[in-house]
């Protein structure tokens, strides 16, 4: 396997990505769908915006660069999305973002009764959807498929049919990494007096997706996984143009003003995404998205999803030969259509295998980070701007050490901290 994972390295047209980034010496990184690695452009980017701008320039640099910065930011994330530029706002978190979103079509949408979401979104939506229906006196719905790994489409569709409203899906799982058909439920939505809001975090960057032909209307995501834009880097919220007009966003903020520094006792909210924008611009934060999305974009996300196929199908065949017999449960779906771009393994030993991968009871033994999720699933991101065969061929032959020499023994089932 090593040798087909060097002739598949040699032949990849994404192997350059790689040295844009900073991957630590003996550390294989394979937990990209949780926070990406640091691009070498963003050391410049923030030094220059702490020495430079702030240092130098102070308060200059409100005009001469950062006022313009979120909407520049915005257009390199609608390139990424296949939309109009002035369809995304780039600022706040996922969570908060989430809220004003719902919030306003609640505004514009008085008859909605319903806000629904399933059991296999990422908890913290659930958590938005549950609150809001609390302090608005709405009924809250939540999808139990009866299993955490994968939908059930019919029911999901006849759901929706039941229960019209809005519904919040993750177009990516969290867990098992199926992916949702984003135009379909869509469609369903139109046909049932439904809206659809996408939460994009864990497919925008290793996924191609077109706003524009999947025909959404609404969409969040984070900024931090896939794009690499570092931890607690800013999320944004996508509107589809026919619908902006209508909303209204809950936070009437400073920078959410048509003419913010008229500083009129007068609101009047813009008539562009940036009615979303609560208040002053995370400069730090949105400084490291300048090149990290240019990577992106440059390497363009139809080659992305391309070699995250390619990484996958790699990784089955060494399943198939080596990990299959050893109590391992491929769990992510091999239907590229209904995948991200990580895979899911189970296994009784989950938790004290990805231990042994990230801290070796042995010295010699590589660091291997991948990352662990609740009942017994090691998670691997396939990253495709910097993850390589080689890589994963060196964890699957890690990962047989560990059950054969039985080193997952030596580690115990403590779970504390980031998993």
């Amino acid at each position: 396997m090593n040798k087909i994972a060097i002739n598949l390295d040699s032949n990849d047209e994404l192997s350059s990505y790689r040295k844009e980034f900073i991957l630590p010496t003996n550390t294989i990184y394979l937990d990209g769908n949780s926070l990406g690695v640091l691009s070498k452009n963003i050391i410049n980017d923030i030094n220059n915006t702490i020495q430079e701008d702030w240092g130098n320039n102070l308060i200059s640099s409100w005009n001469d660069k950062w006022i313009d910065l979120p909407n520049k930011v915005s257009k390199k994330i609608a390139s990424i999305l296949n939309c109009n530029g002035n369809e995304v706002y780039v600022g706040s978190s996922t969570s908060n973002n989430l809220y004003k979103l719902i919030k306003s079509i609640l505004e514009a949408h008085k008859d909605i009764k319903n806000i629904s979401t399933d059991n296999l979104n990422f908890p913290s939506d659930k958590y938005i959807c549950e609150g809001i229906c609390e302090d608005f006196n709405l009924k809250f719905n939540f999808l139990d498929y009866k299993n955490d790994l994968f939908p059930d489409i019919k029911v999901l569709k006849r759901y929706i049919i039941d229960n019209p409203g809005i519904i919040v899906l993750s177009h990516v799982t969290y867990k098992s990494s199926y992916r949702y058909s984003i135009k379909e439920i869509n469609k369903i939505c139109r046909e049932n007096k439904s809206i659809a809001i996408w939460d994009l975090s864990h497919s925008i960057g290793a996924v191609h997706i077109d706003m524009e032909s999947n025909e959404s209307d609404f969409a969040v995501g984070c900024t931090y996984k896939y794009l690499n834009g570092g931890p607690g880097s800013p999320a944004f919220i996508y509107v589809r143009e026919n619908q902006l007009k209508k909303l209204k966003s809950p936070i009437k903020g400073w920078f959410s003003h048509k003419k913010p520094f008229d500083f009129s006792e007068e609101y009047q909210e813009s008539n562009s995404m940036e009615k979303f924008s609560n208040g002053t611009p995370h400069i730090l934060s949105l400084s490291t998205l300048k090149s990290s999305l240019d990577i992106t974009i440059s390497a363009s996300t139809k080659k992305l999803e391309n070699k995250s196929h390619k990484l996958f199908s790699f990784f089955e065949s060494i399943y198939k030969e080596k990990l299959s017999d050893k109590k391992f449960k491929l769990i992510t779906t091999n239907n590229k259509d209904e995948r991200g771009s990580h895979i899911s393994l189970y296994h009784n030993e989950a938790w004290r295998i990805s231990q042994c991968l990230i801290s070796p009871v042995r010295n010699t033994s590589i660091k291997i980070i991948v990352d662990y999720r609740p009942n017994n699933i090691i998670r691997i991101a396939l990253t495709p701007l910097y993850t390589s065969f080689k890589d994963i061929n060196i964890l699957c032959e890690r990962i047989v050490e560990i059950i054969d020499n039985k080193e997952f023994k030596q580690k115990d089932n403590t779970k504390e901290g980031v998993t």
